[in-house]
């Protein structure tokens, strides 16, 4: 097996971005997050990542992705995961932990502990949805709207309530710049009820190919079970098919049986599951 390690997040989409692209769905990680990095390569700001992908008879059979100080992001061929780990523990690589589908995830961690002694604990278990169409659905007073820059510090404290904590100090002091950025690229999107205010909000994130990644779906307490949540996202994936994305995709938690609910109305499909490991 041959590794290559690149510096330019778009070198590697030219290499593996169909390979990614035969399950963009379970792949909207890697395939989302370079290319992000290649939107910023093209903005000219400056990236630390670690892009790489492994090759056996010339045919890709693994993706290595990440950004410091954050997991490894790894997908590819669940034979290929022991080696992948070899050679970065050769390349004395500091991975934290590891996320990516299933089969992959599993295999890596298996072998970091085996190989650098450091137990794997799970973390993370999330579905992977699909949406094509929008089922019908009972909409509640209101309407969708882009998020304004008038709506940052609310985006903001419903960001910071969405991720419980687990935003790393620095993401803590540019969140007001990436909020800013992420409205006014209309990236944010706001359900308001019949009085205009703000009762649930869904992000645009990760674009692929073919489809676009809705995640921060949050309404808070005050106004769940009201059907609000189903709205925003309904409403949202609606817009964005019309855009022209051929699908919509969200990973959810397990556990979260609001949101499974949710997507299920909305008709999303479940096509696999994602694992996160924290290498202690």
């Amino acid at each position: 097996m041959e590794f290559t390690q690149y510096e330019r997040a778009g070198d590697l989409l030219l290499e593996i971005g169909s390979y990614l692209e035969e399950r963009e769905v379970e792949n909207n990680l890697p395939l989302g997050v370079l290319k992000q990095l290649h939107r910023e390569e093209k903005e000219k700001k400056q990236s630390t990542a670690f892009i790489a992908e492994a090759r056996k008879d010339n045919k890709p059979c693994a993706v290595l992705i990440q950004t410091p100080p954050r997991k490894m992001i790894v997908c590819g061929k669940t034979e290929a995961m022991r080696e992948a780990a070899e050679w970065l523990f050769f390349l004395s690589k500091t991975v934290p932990g590891v996320v990516g589908c299933e089969s992959a995830a599993e295999a890596f961690a298996k072998a970091w502990t085996e190989i650098s002694g450091k137990e794997a604990v799970l973390v993370k278990e999330q579905f992977i949805y699909k949406l094509e169409r929008v089922d019908e659905f009972e909409q509640p007073p209101g309407k969708l709207t882009y998020a304004s820059e008038d709506d940052t510090a609310l985006v903001m404290a419903w960001t910071e309530d969405f991720v419980m904590g687990s935003l790393r100090e620095e993401d803590v002091k540019k969140l007001e710049e990436t909020v800013l950025d992420q409205i006014r690229r209309n990236e944010v999107y706001l359900w308001r009820d019949e009085d205009h205010v703000p009762v649930s909000m869904a992000k645009r994130t990760r674009e692929l190919t073919n489809g676009v990644v809705v995640n921060y779906v949050y309404t808070p307490e005050e106004y769940e079970n009201q059907g609000f949540a189903t709205a925003c996202v309904g409403a949202m994936a609606g817009r964005l098919l019309d855009e022209g994305f051929e699908f919509c995709s969200v990973n959810t938690d397990i556990e979260n049986e609001a949101s499974k609910n949710v997507y299920q109305k909305l008709g999303f499909v479940r096509i696999g599951r994602s694992l996160e490991f924290d290498f202690k």
